[in-house]
């Protein structure tokens, strides 16, 4: 376009053939034909074309505005960045979802778009240092054979106090979309990794051997958490004036679903736009938002090769954009329940754990019994080594009942037995007494004895009510 009116716009669009020509063409092809149809689509042009010279010019204001801003800003950005931990943006309670260690930012774009090239002006703007020495292999001129195989990974800052991650990843393919799609899907749901190689099946095979062999192992995969597009703004350019295969591969790449988080498309870079006037880059964002689907002035950020202080800025705006989108975006955790974790969690704990002692108690409680069973000595054992005189001391409280201080014993006449122990004993001259020991039996006890001989038996296995029958017996 080159100008600033509308007017020149438009008859700069007429002199064009190509429906991507330009973004300000107002050629509908029908000319004479005032149909109902054709005037509302005559209409509906209008409104669009009123609409992009609105943001054209919103775009050039932003572009003045950035020219005259302050370095204090510029350090009240970076600074703010510097203070950046993962979460630490976010307006959700942290607990409730995962949260990285670190925040993976991606960088995706066609070869030769300029993702190297970022990768060394964040790294200055963050250091702090115009001089600081390049990160990341940068390739030169547009045939080159190098570039980025690898998928590459710098902490940013430097050192052991780095918040956020960036990966530089291969350019996309320009022959086959479907190795793009297919790469893009083992970043976004498997992870990214440091030393990772970047493999197309147009890839000639000496090239794969070589990727295969280098490729590095053992370093720590991390999730991407936000994505930033690279364009090269002179490309798209080209497509806008005569309709190339360029513009056509970033809308398929840009579009992947994979990509966007949830409703959260990727932010743009328009790279290379040094070599363009001011007014050709405002074109190229104002084309790319509505090719994208993206506002041009807000989601599309132009970084030049340039280190004037507008740059810098628009980088620091870049990282503010990209990191507050990340944080926006965590995964929420589906095994915590928020009315668990915040009402009954801790009651929820407590029973679960007087669960398990009151089942430990009671295992424990079986194996002492257990125990205690099987090691305990048998009485009988112990009874039957002691002597025989001492059998009449019963261990038993029932049986010790049988026990008492020796009485005389009743000698009525002849002895008698009466059909079971002996009842009645009458003094018979040529029969012994028996002598009154000091262990004897009362004649009810010695009755009681005999006649149910079952009882001692569950009292004292041990006893045998022989023995007691037969200290009743005179020799």
């Amino acid at each position: 376009m080159g100008g600033d009116t509308f007017k020149d716009d438009e008859e700069s669009s007429r002199s064009s053939s190509s429906p991507c020509s330009c973004c300000f063409s107002d050629d509908l092809g029908f000319k004479d034909d005032v149909s109902e149809d054709n005037f509302a689509n005559f209409s509906n042009h209008v409104s669009d074309l009123r609409r992009r010279e609105k943001t054209y010019q919103e775009i050039l204001q932003s572009h003045d505005l950035l020219l005259r801003s302050s370095k204090r800003k510029l350090r009240q950005a970076r600074n703010e960045i510097l203070r950046y931990t993962p979460g630490s943006w976010s307006d959700v309670k942290l607990s409730d979802y995962d949260v990285p260690k670190m925040t993976s930012i991606m960088l995706v774009g066609p070869k030769g778009a300029g993702k190297s090239s970022l990768v060394n002006k964040i790294s200055r703007v963050i250091e702090d240092d115009e001089f600081f020495p390049a990160r990341a292999q940068e390739s030169f001129g547009t045939q080159s054979k190098g570039g980025t195989f690898f998928v590459q990974e710098y902490m940013i800052p430097r050192g052991g106090s780095a918040s956020f991650c960036l990966y530089d990843t291969r350019g996309l393919s320009h022959i086959s979309s479907s190795d793009n799609t297919s790469m893009i899907k083992q970043w976004m749901t498997k992870g990214v990794h440091h030393g990772e190689p970047v493999i197309w099946t147009s890839d000639r095979s000496d090239l794969k051997d070589r990727l295969i062999r280098d490729g590095g192992t053992g370093f720590e995969r991390r999730k991407v958490n936000s994505v930033i597009f690279v364009i090269n703004a002179v490309e798209i350019l080209k497509s806008m004036e005569c309709e190339t295969s360029y513009a056509r591969m970033i809308s398929t790449a840009f579009n992947c679903p994979l990509l966007s988080f949830k409703d959260d498309k990727p932010a743009v870079v328009m790279t290379h736009g040094d070599m363009l006037s001011r007014e050709e880059r405002a074109r190229v964002r104002v084309f790319l938002g509505e090719l994208l689907g993206i506002p041009p002035d807000k989601q599309i950020f132009d970084i030049p090769e340039s280190r004037d202080t507008a740059t810098t800025l628009t980088i620091c705006n870049l990282l503010c954009y990209s990191l507050d989108h990340a944080d926006k975006n965590f995964v929420f955790l589906p095994k915590r329940n928020f009315t668990i974790s915040k009402v009954g969690g801790g009651l929820t704990k407590w029973i679960i754990l007087l669960d398990i002692i009151s089942i430990a108690l009671i295992l424990f409680m079986a194996l002492a019994s257990i125990l205690v069973v099987t090691h305990n000595p048998v009485s009988s054992q112990k009874l039957a080594h002691e002597p025989e005189h001492e059998l009449l001391t019963f261990p038993s409280p029932r049986l010790n009942n049988l026990t008492h201080e020796a009485q005389p014993i009743r000698r009525i006449g002849p002895q008698r037995v009466i059909g079971g122990p002996i009842l009645a004993c009458v003094e018979d001259p040529e029969s012994e007494s028996v002598p009154e020991s000091e262990h004897s039996i009362d004649l009810h006890i010695a009755q009681r004895l005999w006649f149910d001989e079952g009882k001692v038996t569950e009292v004292e296995p041990s006893f045998d009510w022989r023995t007691t029958r037969r200290l009743w017996y005179v020799e």
